[in-house]
């Protein structure tokens, strides 16, 4: 339903893609009848019979479909024309950018024209659902545009970072006694580190984000002072570290993401994870039957038809 993508057309058992099945029921959903034929005339098939996997996805697509025009009707009044789906079709094939006529594009995705169409209305449902559902989210807590603003700080921070990583607080601390009394970190690190990564580079980690470290690593090298030893010892997942930040490059200011854009991109993930919530909630509220023939109906892990076996 996501995306529309090449299908691969496998070896497999196989159902007969011929007219003479066409009205045969393959699902019902919610008393709603899916025949044969509303399903072969989604698929372009590469010869005179389409594989039982193939058939099965695309009823899958069928049902899903048919659940969410409902739903999306019932429940927000949301319809469109057949002027407005064909102008969705029509921004999709542009958006391809291909250099192949309409029916050519369509056809190399093992699709038709019927596809498309269905396709391109579920698109403009699932936006209409979503502006919908973001209508009726509270905005985001001053807290998590906080917390989000952090984390741009962290992926934007560049530091470098050496340390020499031990077993207990015991060997931490007494390799900090040997650098106090003036040892080298990279010796100590050779010596000491049970980090195979660094300790046969003097300690010396990759400069990069801080966001790419543990939080409790991530949050010393973000206020450790530059070119000494960290006084305080960071003990994490993997033992006790003694760090050395070498270098540090906070990010520009208008590097940074400003609070509005901050609250879109949490509004925006919100409006995600409602309308998948949504969605999953109509998968599971329609009464789906399929034909045992064609397949089984599921709604875990994702919505859709499995294959019949044998």
């Amino acid at each position: 339903m996501r995306k529309l993508v090449p299908i691969l057309l496998v070896v497999a058992l196989v159902v007969a893609a011929c007219g003479g099945r066409s009205s045969v029921v393959a699902a019902t959903v919610d008393g709603t009848e899916i025949t044969v034929g509303d399903v072969e005339d989604l698929i372009e098939p590469e010869g005179s019979t389409i594989p039982k996997d193939l058939f099965a996805r695309f009823l899958g697509f069928e049902v899903q479909w048919e659940i969410i025009n409902v739903a999306a009707s019932k429940q927000f009044a949301i319809d469109f024309t057949d002027e407005e789906v064909v102008a969705e079709a029509d921004r999709i094939y542009d958006t391809a950018n291909v250099d192949v006529t309409r029916e050519e594009f369509v056809a190399s995705q093992g699709v038709t024209e019927e596809f498309l169409l269905n396709f391109a209305r579920q698109r403009l449902l699932e936006l209409a659902v979503r502006e919908a559902l973001g209508g009726e989210l509270s905005p985001p807590s001053q807290e998590a545009i906080d917390a989000e603003m952090q984390t741009a700080i962290h992926s934007l921070t560049q530091v470098c970072v050496s340390h020499i990583l031990v077993e207990t607080e015991a060997e931490a601390q007494e390799a900090m006694d040997r650098l106090a009394a003036g040892e080298d970190f990279g010796a100590l690190a050779s010596e000491l580190s049970s980090d195979p990564g660094s300790a046969d580079n003097d300690g010396i980690l990759p400069c990069g984000s801080p966001g790419q470290y543990v939080p409790e690593f991530r949050d010393a090298s973000l206020i450790a002072q530059i070119g000494e030893v960290y006084e305080t010892l960071v003990e994490t997942e993997f033992g006790f570290h003694v760090m050395l930040v070498t270098d540090r490059v906070d990010p520009a200011e208008d590097d940074l993401p400003t609070e509005d854009e901050i609250v879109d991109t949490l509004k925006a993930t919100a409006v995600v994870a409602e309308f998948e919530t949504w969605f999953l909630a109509q998968m599971t509220a329609a009464e789906v039957t399929v034909d045992e023939e064609y397949g089984i109906w599921q709604t875990t892990p994702q919505p859709g038809v499995i294959p019949p076996t044998g």
